[in-house]
């Protein structure tokens, strides 16, 4: 017979998680005011947007995400 920890109040083993800047990729990111190179790959992105382009959407917020993290560190 097998029995379900939460019924015995033992706690179920948790996961590890990532920093807060890591773990949320749902928003996409936000370019830094007066960079050019941010403000080109959201100009990028939202044309992507609008030609319903997802591949290129997601490719747009993976470089701004990139640049972010390595001209601005965030």
């Amino acid at each position: 017979m097998t029995t379900n920890p939460e019924w015995e109040g033992r706690p179920a083993p948790t996961l590890p998680t990532l920093p807060p800047s890591l773990s949320d990729l749902s928003r996409p990111p936000m370019p830094v005011p007066g960079c050019v190179v941010c403000l080109r790959l959201a100009e990028r992105r939202g044309v992507a947007q609008a030609e319903c382009d997802r591949s290129a959407e997601t490719d747009a917020n993976v470089l701004l995400r990139r640049h972010l993290r390595k001209e601005h560190g965030a």
